[in-house]
């Protein structure tokens, strides 16, 4: 049995100095765990399952969380719920947020620069001024959804989104698409953080990753949903529109159909979820105030919202997403580019864009699975990062010639590219416990990943066709420099959490912190980070 609240400040008091001997220390925190463990079965029942608080507003007590017994039962049907319920519509919305982001790339292989009279590197600066708000509006996107609401926010940015989509088959000039894409990016950028923070108000620290590997398992799977689609769009004929135009009208006009069911649909928190009982509504809030989370529909205040804003690891965080952001848009963005270099047809280029896209998927589900098996995070980004770098490196030196060999490159750049979205977002939440700071960091993380693709945008420009040796080398490099930062931060909470065990004279993990220690987060000495 984990301590409990009681415990906490008399841990704290103990340190090496005090006339204590480790094995005097150990043997008096054993008889706590014991008489706190005979209390606590005596107290139990003092919290019934149906209580939802002083007042039934579900704010409770440390004390009645350490009290409260979580039956494993119940929380599976409430974890079932949720996954039937949320996780669904979620991956819906990400897919098309993906699709909507991504087609250009098969746009562009269809002859858009060319019909719509884009010269020199017109097609760059189209894409940079799409990840400028896309980056910029991940902090106002997640305070706007904590303040009014994501279950209304979300489906309002995508319906934003949806319509520029659409309207994207109208332009008819450099000056018009970059108008589009530019209100294109402000929707999007308001959405990743703000659907990251939503579902970190449902689920565990150890329930998130697997999640969100769900949800952001479709950008791979819309890479070859949309090389396929474009595959059979683009042979239409018989219609005054070209292929790249039908592209972005029939996925804008899904996009719109998915984002008015997400309204009816979503809930705001699990306090609030229709189809949850009574009694699973208090599981759904205990079992967040247990795992990782200090109060659940925490009301949002600025100087809460921006106090994470004080600590050095949000901006190594912050840092770190900028590289594998590169990477990312490398795949998502650049892939039919890339793969162009051999002069395939429009058509057989698409086509050969969903292999990669669809083994990227299988892999990172291999690498979220034994993350979340062995409960940890780095390690595995940092071996994300080293497939990334070895295909650009392969890619770029090889003669393209060699395809067989240059095209299993691709694979090896996508499947690295969207893993470190799914671990790395989680593990930042993993260590995160208000909703507030949850909030303010996945709009960090966001905004760094998403001037990735700004670097992305100004590194793969035309000049560099068809082979992209310079953009291939410069994309390895950042995954190195990814690497290096994943290392040293590491490093840091390994021995952050031995420092804490050595003066507490414990030998804890995350998963052995007590409730109210994971409530003070890092300030309490109980606190072990999770990496």
């Amino acid at each position: 049995m984990q301590p409990g609240i009681g415990q906490v400040a008399h841990f704290a008091a103990i340190s090496p100095t005090a006339n204590h001997t480790l094995a005097d220390m150990q043997a008096m925190i054993q008889e706590e765990y014991q008489e706190k463990d005979e209390e606590g079965r005596m107290r139990a029942s003092e919290v019934p399952l149906d209580y939802a608080g002083e007042g039934g507003n579900y704010n409770f007590t440390a004390d009645e969380v350490d009290r409260y017994n979580l039956d494993p039962k119940m929380n599976n049907q409430v974890l079932r719920a949720y996954d039937w319920r949320i996780l669904p519509i979620s991956m819906l919305m990400y897919l098309f947020s993906a699709l909507d982001r991504g087609n250009v790339s098969n746009a562009k292989s269809d002859h858009m620069d060319t019909d719509l009279g884009f010269t020199g590197n017109q097609w760059n600066i189209m894409l940079t001024v799409f990840f400028i708000p896309y980056c910029l509006m991940a902090y106002p996107g997640t305070y706007m959804s904590k303040k009014f609401g994501p279950e209304r926010m979300l489906p309002i940015y995508m319906g934003g989104w949806g319509a520029m989509a659409m309207i994207n088959a109208g332009v008819k000039n450099f000056a018009e698409c970059l108008v589009v894409r530019l209100l294109l990016g402000i929707f999007e950028g308001c959405f990743a953080a703000s659907l990251i923070m939503y579902l970190a108000c449902f689920y565990t620290r150890g329930e998130l990753g697997k999640r969100m590997a769900c949800w952001y398992s479709t950008v791979a799977v819309s890479g070859a949903f949309s090389g396929l689609l474009s595959y059979g769009l683009f042979q239409v004929e018989g219609t005054k529109l070209h292929g790249w135009q039908l592209l972005f009208v029939v996925e804008g006009g899904l996009t719109l159909i998915v984002a008015i069911a997400a309204w009816f649909i979503l809930p705001k928190y699990p306090t609030e979820a229709k189809f949850l009982t009574p009694e699973q509504k208090v599981a759904g809030v205990m079992r967040l105030l247990k795992d990782s989370t200090t109060q659940v529909n925490q009301a949002l205040t600025f100087k809460a919202y921006i106090e994470p804003a004080k600590r050095w690891q949000t901006w190594i965080w912050g840092f770190y997403a900028v590289i594998y952001g590169v990477a990312n848009s490398t795949a998502s963005v650049f892939l039919t580019q890339i793969i162009g270099r051999w002069k395939y047809s429009t058509v057989k280029t698409n086509l050969l864009t969903v292999p990669p896209y669809s083994v990227a998927v299988v892999v990172m589900w291999i690498f979220v699975i034994s993350s979340d098996r062995l409960r940890e995070r780095t390690m595995h980004v940092f071996a994300a990062n080293a497939l990334v770098m070895i295909g650009c490196i392969v890619l770029a030196v090889i003669p393209i010639a060699k395809i067989s060999a240059g095209y299993f490159c691709t694979f090896l750049i996508a499947s690295g590219s969207f893993i470190p979205t799914v671990l790395f977002q989680s593990f930042v939440q993993n260590n995160t416990t208000t909703e507030n700071h949850r909030a303010f960091r996945a709009a960090v993380c966001t905004f760094g990943a998403n001037a990735g693709g700004i670097v992305s945008a100004n590194i793969f420009l035309s000049q560099f066709a068809p082979e992209y040796v310079t953009p291939l080398i410069v994309s390895a490099a950042i995954a190195a420099l990814g690497m290096f930062v994943l290392v040293c931060l590491r490093i840091y909470m390994v021995l952050d959490n031995r420092r804490r065990n050595r003066e507490q004279g414990v030998n804890w993990t995350s998963k052995d912190v007590p409730t109210a220690a994971v409530q003070d987060g890092p300030d309490s000495p109980s606190w072990r980070h999770f990496y």
